[in-house]
């Protein structure tokens, strides 16, 4: 039975949730409609069914086909150049068309489009496929003037003043809407867009004809219907599933609608087949940009469309925008330049110059541009959700408030307007208006998948799960079952936090500072995305901060919070225009210099990337965060940028840092800052920051250090096939074979590389770590050992060494093996891990208790390290240090109770009783089994008796009196980090 689609013409009904997920890809099921389409089978080969031949013009729709650009238009030519007039040279010449549409010869159509028809009219065919003939040269010459930015043009093509003389195929009036609305004049665009779904609608389109489809769909989409447009989609696809351009609709459909991951399948399907095609590659540079701003995969992939088509404006919008978001505000504008070159009002880039602008904090250059864009378009609102992304990677949350109330009176139904509203006062903090604000954005388009998720939670699980309390300067949100305890230990840590950052900057940020704390990693991620997935701990809105609380992972919440208060102040005094790297720099080091422990020591790390040339220039160092290939990478950029900081600390005195965040909020570019406030050129700061890395890096020149990062597997497995020479490139390809676990093909790749390079000590320690994989330890000890004669000794090579000697049980030497691989490097907590468990397991509690002692400053995230490290010092009697230790324990095992316990008797030992109570109290509040619970209450009696308080004494008694009742819980799992026994 045939589905009526729906019209614009009525409200859209209210979307159910099941069709929400299908259409945005959030199960496992596929949007496209379930199964994929089977393509019909075959008819198996033989002598008497010979494969017919394939005519010239089917050979040249089969290289357009496949993006053999230059061999269609041979093909094609040549069909138009020998054949008489006809249907087929006129086949030829639409192929011409449409393959000079591809690569960018707009200009070349029009005189071929104007020659095909007057031959057609004259011609002897019959008059009415003459008139189907014409139609379509006129849709393909629109194309092209449209490609030229001639819209106006176009439109007169398809809506001549004749009435006898408008189009009316299918194709026709899709573009004649197109271009309505590319015009600013969407009523009229609605007559054009909805003959089709009436078509349709009234079985003119069935559901056989897939072309005729793939134009309903995209009307659907064009009239903001989505559910729509993806069940004709749908139907379409099962009719002509190998359509380029119903993949191109759909890829754009999925990336509206928050869901890279389809796009992507629908894009790779069509590069499969077409690895050329420009239009398939640009819109595979924004999935890269989606999925995980790679932005050098979006770059390569934008340049390759380039080069078919140097005139495809939508890959200069792919360039502009990384370059905005790295803040080259000149290379986007030249970007954006060289676009508007070939489409003088091309609105996409129209907008980025807008973004430059306002970005630039040029206020008269951006309303002028804006105004330029409203002249050819005073209904184009989607100008300021452009800005707006770009204005979100800037954290300028309160201004994108304005800019959305801006859209929306020119646009009241821009739902996307008013998706960003909505997300960006709750960011602030205003949930109420902000919650209305979403509703009404979901009554508009029920197929946002960001609003659907943020509504969700606001609605539902907010005022089920949490609580909010006023206190001072602050609001909290609380999971309600972890709300006891975290405000013991949040409100006067973040008070204290506050108090300290106020003095350090001069500046008291506006109130209250939202603080929202998150028990499941899901919803913190809708919280600060609307999608449901995220990597981080914990994100800045400016007046609004969010993070993982204790219930799903364990991490120093301590030390978060920390970091993410100081951005409120980063933020609010920049006005919002701190460069990234600064920000994360200095909060990083705001933490370091609260407590030592919470630091990161990424030294490695710091090497590789300048061995490898990735370490940009601190003017640019924000591209540490976006020219990234894994999440580590992202980790070496907070650490470099820590030591940024950390050099300008000890140059320029802290006091140095307000001065710069305020002139970055006065709008000046950052080499402005660095050279007005810094009194150095960029280019000699950065000279000294090297300098300044040198000593405190000098111990990886006096060791060997194996290549330790492969980059992405294309680029690795490129580098190792095109350059075999430099051993180093076929050391990575074969390193990431062995990360992959592909033990046959890294080994095959590992004996031919020695072949070629065998003296190449990171392929010999490639080969010695194979052996240790295999668990080879005698051949492990060889190789290794080798190695060591040969001058290349160093923490790596020690570990692999310790490997050996654990494989073969030969303890005392591991344990030799391991304190020199710590020796060489004192930052990896690696050996250190494995030194615990070896102390133990060899009954050698001072080299157990040596190394928990040095975890504790560098694995700080580790909640049974500093449970571990505090019952070792109770029962050695170490108190001082262990009360000490205890107040560091408690930020990263909040809610672990031998953490409080162990901790709490230190104290006693201290004599600090009332310390000791709170603790214990707090160990009460932590999950447990019922008779660690019930001792814990006992415990407490105890201490309260001695103390001389009854009925503190009997409160406690009672409380482990209610435990006997209950029946005992499964024990909890043990903290994920703690070294195992």
């Amino acid at each position: 039975m045939r589905a009526r689609v729906g019209t614009a013409r009525r409200a859209p009904s209210p979307a159910s949730a099941l069709w929400l997920v299908l259409a945005l890809g959030c199960t496992g099921h596929d949007p496209r409609g379930g199964k994929a389409p089977t393509a019909v089978p075959r008819p198996a080969s033989s002598a008497t069914q010979p494969t017919p031949r394939k005519t010239p013009l089917e050979l040249a729709e089969v290289a357009l086909g496949q993006s053999e650009y230059r061999s269609a238009e041979q093909l094609f030519g040549q069909i138009w150049r020998t054949s008489p007039r006809g249907k087929t040279r006129a086949e030829a010449a639409f192929g011409l068309m449409r393959t000079w549409l591809l690569v960018g010869r707009a200009e070349e159509i029009l005189p071929l489009s104007s020659q095909l028809q007057s031959e057609l009219v004259t011609s002897e065919i019959d008059k009415l496929q003459v008139a189907t003939l014409v139609e379509r040269s006129l849709v393909l010459e629109a194309k092209a003037r449209r490609a030229l930015g001639q819209v106006a043009e176009a439109l007169a093509l398809l809506q001549p003043e004749e009435a006898e003389k408008k189009l009316v195929s299918g194709e026709a009036r899709l573009l004649a809407g197109e271009l309505l609305l590319e015009l600013g004049r969407r009523s009229e665009a609605q007559a054009p867009l909805m003959s089709l779904i009436e078509d349709y609608n009234d079985d003119r389109i069935t559901e056989a004809d897939g072309a005729g489809l793939v134009l309903v769909g995209r009307a659907a989409y064009l009239l903001s219907s989505a559910k729509d447009a993806n069940d004709a989609f749908n139907q379409a696809e099962r009719v002509l599933p190998d359509s380029d351009q119903l993949r191109l609709y759909r890829a754009e459909l999925f990336l509206e609608k928050y869901d890279p991951g389809h796009a992507e399948e629908v894009l790779s399907e069509l590069l499969k087949r077409a690895p050329n095609h420009p239009e398939a590659n640009m819109w595979m540079a924004r999935v890269r940009l989606d999925q995980a701003f790679d932005f050098d995969e979006a770059e390569r992939l934008a340049k390759k469309a380039l080069s078919v088509n140097p005139r495809l404006t939508s890959a200069y919008g792919v360039l502009a925008g990384v370059a905005l978001r790295e803040a080259h505000l000149t290379q986007a504008e030249r970007w954006v330049a060289e676009g508007l070159k070939f489409n003088p009002r091309d609105l996409e880039l129209l907008s980025l110059h807008a973004t430059a602008r306002y970005l630039s904090d040029d206020t008269a250059g951006f309303e002028a541009a804006k105004a330029k864009i409203l002249a050819q378009n005073p209904e184009y609102s989607r100008m300021f959700n452009i800005i707006g992304d770009y204005a979100e990677w800037e954290h300028r949350y309160d201004e994108i408030v304005g800019m959305m109330r801006e859209a929306l009176q020119i646009d009241p139904e821009n739902a996307k307007a008013r998706a960003q509203l909505g997300l960006n006062l709750i960011r602030g903090g205003s949930d109420v208006p902000g919650v209305t604000a979403l509703r009404h954005a979901f009554d508009s388009d029920p197929f946002n998948v960001r609003v659907y998720n943020t509504l969700d939670l606001f609605e539902k699980e907010i005022p089920k799960n949490y609580t909010t309390v006023e206190a001072g300067r602050f609001r909290f949100r609380y999971p309600k079952n972890e709300q006891a305890l975290l405000s013991r230990y949040v409100p006067p840590m973040l008070e204290r936090a506050f108090q300290k950052l106020q003095k350090s900057y001069g500046f008291t940020p506006e109130s209250p500072v939202g603080i929202e704390l998150y028990s499941s990693r899901q919803s913190f991620a809708v919280r600060t995305s609307g999608l449901p997935e995220t990597a981080i701990q914990g994100v800045c809105f400016g007046r609004t901060l969010a993070a993982m609380s204790l219930g799903e992972e364990k991490f120093n919440l301590g030390m978060t919070l920390w970091h993410e208060l100081s951005h409120v102040f980063h933020i609010q005094l920049s006005r919002s225009r701190v460069p990234r790297w600064f920000t994360e720099g200095l909060a990083e080091y705001e933490t370091l210099t609260e407590r030592p422990e919470w630091s990161r020591e990424q030294d490695p790390d710091l090497v590789e990337a300048l061995r490898q040339k990735k370490l940009p220039e601190l003017q640019a160092m924000t591209q540490a965060f976006t020219r990234v290939e894994d999440i580590e990478d992202v980790a070496t950029a907070y650490y470099a940028s820590t030591e940024v900081i950390e050099f300008l600390a000890q140059k320029y005195g802290r006091a140095v840092f307000p001065k710069m965040l305020r002139a970055w909020g006065a709008g000046k570019r950052t080499p402005e800052v660095l050279s007005e406030t810094l009194g150095h050129t960029p280019k000699a700061l950065n000279a000294a920051f090297l300098e300044f890395l040198k000593p405190r890096l000098e111990r990886y020149q006096r060791q060997f250090v194996p290549v330790r990062r492969t980059g992405s597997p294309e680029h690795a497995e490129a580098l190792a096939t095109e350059h075999p020479e430099d051993a180093k490139n076929l050391a990575r390809w074969v390193l990431l074979l062995q990360r992959q676990n592909r033990e046959a093909e890294s080994q095959a790749a590992l004996v031919q590389a020695l072949k070629r390079h065998p003296k190449d000590p990171d392929l010999r320690f490639l080969r010695a770590r194979a052996l240790a994989q295999a668990k080879d330890s005698a051949g492990l000890v060889d190789a290794v050992g080798a190695l060591i004669r040969e001058g290349f000794d160093g923490y790596e090579v020690q570990m692999l060494l310790g490997e050996a000697f654990r494989l073969a049980q030969d303890w005392d030497r591991a344990l030799l093996a391991l304190q020199r691989a710590h020796e060489w490097d004192p930052t990896e907590v690696e050996p250190l891990r494995a030194l615990v468990q070896l102390g133990e397991r060899m009954g050698k509690p001072e080299v157990e208790l040596d190394a928990l002692r040095k975890l504790a400053l560098l694995d700080e995230h580790n909640p049974g390290i500093y449970r571990r490290l505090l019952e070792r010092l109770l029962i050695r009697g170490e108190i001082d240090e262990g009360v000490r230790v205890g107040e560091a324990a408690v930020y990263a095992d909040m809610d672990g109770l031998g953490t409080h316990v162990a901790y709490a008797e230190l104290l006693l030992r201290a004599e600090k009783r009332e310390q000791a109570i709170f603790e214990l109290e707090s160990a009460a509040l932590c999950p447990g089994t019922v008779a660690e619970k019930e001792a814990v209450w006992r415990r407490l009696a105890d201490v309260a008796g001695s103390l001389g308080n009854a009925k503190a004494r009997d409160r406690y008694l009672a409380e482990a009196e209610k435990l006997k009742l209950l029946p005992e819980a499964a024990p909890p799992q043990a903290s994920p980090g703690a070294p195992a026994p």
